[in-house]
């Protein structure tokens, strides 16, 4: 018996509305953050652009019932994933600039909607929704990581970096995503520092984020899942 495409199409919407695609993007974003570092070479860049297009698709799908508000973050997200791949041909300042533009407001806004299924949704928490805290956990290191990569082409001087970072680009910004990150966990190691008042400030921000983010958030979310988890045990056996 043939599944008709209608069905399929309500069938991939359901799943990508609901909690299941959070652990599917939780993928997504472990692969394009840890993918290049392994196998630096223009190959690799391309497929972590590849991986990094396919979460912005993801995104657009999961971000919201509403087709007015997909319909805003898919035009958001195509002109993100556009400059993105440009910058692999016409590597200028100014595709670069507003590719990172792009893509900080394409990540708040994402980052915005995950935390709204993930804490503001009245169903019961599940392991999905879970992983979806923690894919929000780490949507802060990359939008802090693009907001860095951001002030770093406005702003002169907007961090002290090492010599190897070079000119910006893509090896330019993976140095940010590793500061966003070291950042987010308050390690410092110090190799990267902030030099200006506003590069400052949003680095701060990012530490107190990540402290306060899993102290509470995540682990009132945990403590729910294991909360309903034994009741539904309890439930069972009586």
């Amino acid at each position: 018996m043939k599944c008709a495409p209608a069905d399929m199409y309500l069938r991939l919407r359901a799943f990508w509305l609901g909690d299941e695609a959070l652990s599917v993007f939780l993928v997504l974003l472990f692969l394009a953050l840890f993918l290049g570092p392994f196998l630096d070479s223009p190959q690799v860049r391309l497929l972590t652009s590849l991986f990094f297009s396919l979460l912005m698709v993801s995104g657009i799908v999961n971000i919201s019932r509403r087709p007015s508000i997909r319909c805003v973050a898919g035009m958001v997200a195509c002109s993100a994933i556009a400059l993105r791949w440009l910058t692999h041909v016409l590597p200028t300042p100014e595709t670069l600039r507003w590719g990172s533009l792009a893509s900080l407001i394409y990540m708040i806004m994402l980052s915005m909607v995950i935390l709204y299924k993930v804490f503001m949704d009245d169903k019961p928490v599940t392991g999905n929704r879970v992983k979806g805290a923690v894919a929000a956990y780490l949507l802060f290191g990359i939008t802090w990581s693009v907001l860095y990569g951001f002030l770093d082409q406005v702003l002169p001087n907007a961090f002290n970096l090492p010599q190897a970072a070079g000119d910006y680009g893509p090896a330019r910004q993976e140095v940010f995503v590793y500061y966003s990150f070291i950042t987010l966990t308050t390690v410092g190691y110090g190799d990267i520092s902030p030099t200006h008042d506003v590069s400052r400030m949003f680095a701060v921000m990012e530490a107190l984020v990540g402290q306060l983010y899993p102290a509470t958030l995540l682990a009132r979310l945990v403590s729910l899942a294991i909360t309903q988890q034994q009741e539904t045990t309890r439930d069972t056996r009586g």
